[in-house]
C-alpha cells in the first residue's frame, strides 16, 4: 500500500494512477479485485474510485453488461469511461483530409473526409482542416474539452518534437510550416505532428498485419512513394526525420533530388509512370487506376505493366530489406488496387535481390491508414499521462 504523510496531493495522483492503469490492462474489476491487483487497501481503493468518478473518468457497471449501474447495488464492477476522453487524428494531404475521432478504448466514433485539391496555400488548408475536426466532432457529439490529444499527420520531412515541417515538395507554402503551432488554437491539449507514413505503420501495427511482427516496413505507393519503419514498438524517424524516404533513390537520370516535386525512383515507378507504361490517359486525376483494376481482373496486357513496375520496385525494395531485414512488408496506396498479381510479381523480383524475403502483405487500411496512425499516437499520449506512476 502507498501511504504516509507530508505529500497527500502527490500520493493522492499516484494512487489514482495506478488504479486507472490497472483498469485500462484488465478492467472492469470488482472494488476487491482491484485492492489485490493495486495493493491499495479496499477503502482506498473505494475513495481512489468515488474520487475518479467523479471527476467523470470511472463508472460503475453490471457484471456482463455495458448499461451504468447504481453504486450503492451489490457485485458492482468499476471500468474506465470510454468516453471520459477522445483523441483527434488527422491525415493532411494534397488531395483529401481525413479526420477521425476515437474514444479511450480506440473506438472510432466519428469521421469527416474533405476535398484538399483545390486549396491555395497553407491558410486555405488550415481554415479547411478546423472545419473538418469541427464537423467530426459535432457528428460524434464529442465535446472539445474531452479532448486529450490531437495528432496530424502530413507529407513531407517533419520535425516531431517540435511539430514543424521542415521540406513538403508537393505541398506548396507547407515547408518550414510550424504546423502544431498553427494548429494549436482551440485545442487545451498537446497538439503533435508526424509525417503521413509513419504514422501509417503506426496503423498497420494497431489494426492491420502488423500485429505480431517485429520489424514492419509500411510503404505507401501511390503518385508518391515512402515507407514508414517500425522497429519493435519505436518508429525510426532518422536523425533528420527523413528516413523512408524511398521515393528519392536515385536512377532514372532527371533533376537533382530536391530539384523537382518527385524524386527519381517515384518518377520510375508510381502511377503516373504505371500510366504512361501502359499508355492510360484516361484518367489524369488518377493516374493508371484503370490498368491497376484490370490487372486485378486478369487481363494480360495490364499484368505485363504490372511486372514491369514491380520489378523495379523491387530494385528500390531490396537494399531496404537487406539492411532492414523485416518481418513484413505491407504495401499501401493505390497500388492496391491490382491486387494479389502485384504482390506475386514483387514477391518474384525480390527472390533474386535479397537473402532472405520478408512476408508482403497488402494494406487492408484502405485511406484511412494515416489518420488512424494519427489516432493511435495521440492515444499513446494520452495512455502516458493518464495511466503512467511517476515517481
Amino acid at each position: 500500500m502507498i501511504g504516509g504523510g507530508g505529500r497527500p496531493a502527490l500520493l493522492r495522483r499516484i494512487n489514482e494512477t495506478t488504479v486507472l492503469a490497472r483498469l485500462h490492462q484488465a478492467g472492469p474489476l470488482r472494488l476487491g479485485d482491484l485492492s489485490d491487483r493495486t495493493g491499495l487497501s479496499r477503502q482506498t481503493v473505494a475513495q481512489v474510485v468515488a474520487s475518479l468518478a467523479g471527476d467523470g473518468l470511472v463508472e460503475y457497471v453490471e457484471a456482463g453488461r455495458e448499461a451504468p449501474r447504481s453504486p450503492g447495488r451489490p457485485a458492482r464492477l468499476v471500468r474506465l469511461r470510454p468516453d471520459a476522453a477522445h483523441v483527434v487524428g488527422i491525415d493532411i494531404g494534397p488531395h483529401r483530409t481525413l479526420v477521425v475521432v476515437a474514444d479511450l478504448t480506440g473506438r472510432i466514433v466519428a469521421e469527416d473526409r474533405g476535398d484538399s485539391s483545390r486549396l491555395r496555400g497553407p491558410d486555405e488548408m488550415l481554415a479547411h482542416v478546423r472545419a473538418r475536426v469541427r464537423a467530426a466532432l459535432s457528428r460524434g457529439g464529442v465535446a472539445r474539452e474531452t479532448v486529450r490529444a490531437v495528432v496530424a499527420g502530413t507529407p513531407g520531412i517533419v520535425e516531431a518534437e517540435h511539430g514543424v515541417v521542415v521540406k513538403a515538395p508537393d505541398m506548396p507554402g507547407w515547408t518550414s510550416i510550424d504546423l502544431a503551432d498553427r494548429l494549436r488554437p482551440g485545442f487545451e491539449c498537446p497538439v503533435m505532428v508526424e509525417n503521413d507514413v509513419n504514422l501509417a505503420v503506426l496503423a498497420e501495427r494497431w489494426r492491420g498485419h502488423g500485429r505480431d511482427a517485429g520489424i514492419v516496413v509500411a510503404v505507401q505507393w501511390g503518385g508518391r512513394v515512402g515507407a514508414g519503419i517500425l522497429v519493435g514498438d519505436r518508429l525510426l524517424r532518422g536523425a533528420h526525420g527523413a528516413a523512408g524516404e524511398m521515393g528519392f533513390l536515385p536512377g532514372g537520370g532527371g533533376p537533382p533530388v530536391g530539384a523537382a516535386p518527385f524524386g527519381p525512383f517515384e518518377r520510375r515507378v508510381g502511377t503516373a509512370a504505371i500510366a504512361e507504361l501502359a499508355g492510360d490517359d484516361a484518367s489524369p486525376e488518377d493516374p493508371g487506376a484503370a490498368t491497376l483494376t484490370a490487372a486485378a481482373a486478369g487481363d494480360p496486357a495490364a499484368l505485363e505493366v504490372v511486372d514491369t513496375i514491380a520489378a523495379r520496385f523491387a530494385e528500390g525494395l531490396a537494399p531496404l530489406v537487406l539492411i532492414l531485414d523485416p518481418d513484413l512488408v505491407v504495401i499501401g496506396g493505390g497500388v492496391v488496387r491490382a491486387g494479389p498479381a502485384l504482390l506475386d510479381a514483387l514477391g518474384r523480383h525480390l527472390r533474386d535481390r535479397t537473402l532472405v524475403r520478408p512476408a508482403l502483405a497488402l494494406s487492408a487500411l484502405g485511406d484511412r491508414a494515416v489518420a488512424l496512425g494519427a489516432a493511435r499516437l495521440a492515444l499513446d499520449d494520452v495512455e502516458r499521462r493518464l495511466f503512467t506512476v511517476r515517481s
